[in-house]
């Protein structure tokens, strides 16, 4: 009777151990956009890549967990398992990921290419360091941020009609480069772009096509500027403390998820982009092309920052301007 009892709990103690291994880990996925945003569906596809028999990823979207601009530090302290962000948003604290917020990227620098460049190893193995300096796993660069450019209340004649004027800005370098037009930095989050510009709270944003599209921004900012100011990638990160917590398998199972997010997002986005760029055309009222003498503005400007960036990062600095350079 001894014996069976012992076969008994042996037998328990296997299933609950087996119980254990196959258990769903749970995760909280939050970002800033709309659900049927391209960015959100990207979110999305992701959280369906994972296997499901390990995760069961719960997604928040439209900043209803945490605000795009707090998506960092939630994630970093745990208040948040995953983050689709906004790279700009992660250069106050992982300061190279400055290289993504070069001013007036050129046109050759297209949206694919910045993936490419994002998702280069020799670029992650420069990043990975970074991040989990700030307790945050880099899963990878799984978006584009597609044309993000000036949308304007009022019409301009040329980029130094900017000056005086109060914009949105989106971080990195491309603050102190609106600063150098002469127009006044405002910070302030996605959802509030719409009420900011209604009130005259600020004279324009810096924002994609695709929040000008789907929050009606062509209500209260008629005019844009044509051409990119910054094209960004969104990085994929995850608590540190909860990614060493996981299983290799588990650890991999995500990894693998991102791959294929990163590959359908690059084989996807072409497309929604030109999209999203005949509806935002359609929807403006005035679009001004930048003249020659814009252009060469904005190439000084460019210039001068990717200048600063190799200056100011040393080795790892120089090797990603390289990189930059090398997707162009």
């Amino acid at each position: 009777m001894i014996n069976n009892f012992k076969k008994s709990v042996l037998a328990a103690s296997i299933v609950a151990f087996s119980t254990t291994v196959i258990a769903q880990e749970s995760l909280r996925l939050g970002h800033y956009f709309p659900a049927e945003d391209f960015r959100g569906k990207t979110a999305q596809y992701f959280a369906d890549a994972v296997d499901q028999e390990l995760f069961d990823i719960q997604v928040y979207p439209s900043e209803s967990l945490v605000r795009g601009r707090d998506g960092f530090m939630a994630t970093a302290r745990g208040s948040v398992d995953i983050y689709s962000l906004f790279g700009g948003y992660a250069v106050g604290s992982v300061d190279l990921m400055r290289i993504f917020t070069i001013p007036f990227p050129p046109d050759e620098f297209t949206d694919s290419k910045l993936l490419e460049f994002a998702n280069d190893e020799r670029t992650l193995d420069i990043l990975d360091e970074e991040f989990e300096r700030s307790n945050v796993k880099l899963l990878g660069f799984i978006n584009s941020s597609g044309q993000t450019t000036v949308f304007l209340a009022d019409s301009i004649d040329s980029l130094e009609d900017l000056r005086g004027k109060r914009i949105r800005g989106v971080g990195g370098y491309t603050d102190p480069a609106l600063q150098d037009l002469g127009s006044s930095v405002v910070f302030m989050s996605a959802a509030e772009q719409f009420l900011q510009l209604q009130t005259g709270g600020v004279d324009g944003v810096i924002t994609t096509d695709s929040s000008y599209a789907n929050l009606g921004l062509s209500e209260v900012a008629p005019v844009m500027m044509d051409g990119s100011i910054v094209r960004t990638p969104y990085p994929l990160i995850m608590n540190k403390r909860k990614w060493d917590r996981l299983s290799s398998d588990q650890q991999e199972a995500l990894m693998t998820a991102a791959a294929e997010t990163v590959a359908w997002s690059i084989e996807n986005f072409e497309e929604e982009s030109e999209r999203l760029g005949e509806k935002v055309r359609s929807e403006a009222s005035e679009v001004y092309a930048l003249s020659d003498e814009d252009l060469d503005q904005a190439s000084q400007i460019r210039n001068k920052y990717l200048q600063q960036f190799s200056d100011e990062y040393g080795d790892e600095g120089e090797r990603l301007v390289e990189l930059f350079n090398e997707y162009l």
